[in-house]
């Protein structure tokens, strides 16, 4: 008779264990998920105000980066912001502008890399010839997709050229359970013209 009420409380110990377990890994998953939305709402907020007065602007208190542009790829309707700087920090909240490459107003290759299943995603839709537009603070410039590439980063580097040109990289395969492996999925555009 005695083990009846020792079961039930060893019961209901694991009961409120697993309960807890559970609530907080329905938590810890709201909190990121409203991380991840808040950030993109503060980081569209100080690439605004750097529109407004051409000063640079930390999207949080904290940031150790400030967005320098607006990525816009209209035929699939999808746009990013870039940060100055790719620290994996910097990439948890948007595509990033890598440091040593230039900008759209320099001659010399401007690369932006991104995570494959968050800011990243949807560069598995583009296709050779679709658009892409930078906007910086002075001007818009359009770039035509001329080729898409799969790579060993292992085996092959990135060249930065003297030439205008965009590059975006992530992580492939886009689908893969494991992240960071060895390939990485690149998109070369071609400068085509800016504009005001």
């Amino acid at each position: 008779m005695m083990r009846k009420p020792a079961l039930k409380k060893s019961k209901y110990t694991i009961f409120i264990i697993l309960f807890s377990l559970g609530f907080w890994q329905v938590s810890f998953s709201a909190y990121m998920l409203a991380k991840a939305y808040f950030s993109q709402y503060l980081i569209q907020q100080a690439w605004q105000q750097t529109l407004i007065d051409n000063k640079q602007y930390k999207p949080w208190t904290w940031a150790d980066t400030y967005p320098i542009a607006e990525m816009e790829i209209p035929r699939i309707n999808k746009k990013s912001y870039i940060l100055q700087g790719s620290s994996g920090r910097n990439l948890a909240f948007s595509a990033t502008h890598i440091s040593q490459s230039g900008m759209p107003e320099d001659n010399k290759s401007m690369i932006i890399a991104g995570h494959r299943d968050s800011h990243f995603s949807y560069l598995k839709h583009v296709i050779q010839g679709d658009e892409i537009i930078v906007k910086t603070t002075s001007h818009s410039y359009h770039y035509i997709i001329s080729k898409i590439a799969i790579i060993d980063s292992t085996k092959q580097k990135l060249n930065i050229h003297n030439q205008k040109e965009l590059i975006l990289v992530t992580c492939y395969p886009f689908d893969a359970i494991n992240s960071g492996g060895k390939l990485r999925y690149v998109i070369f555009a071609q400068y085509l013209k800016s504009s005001n």
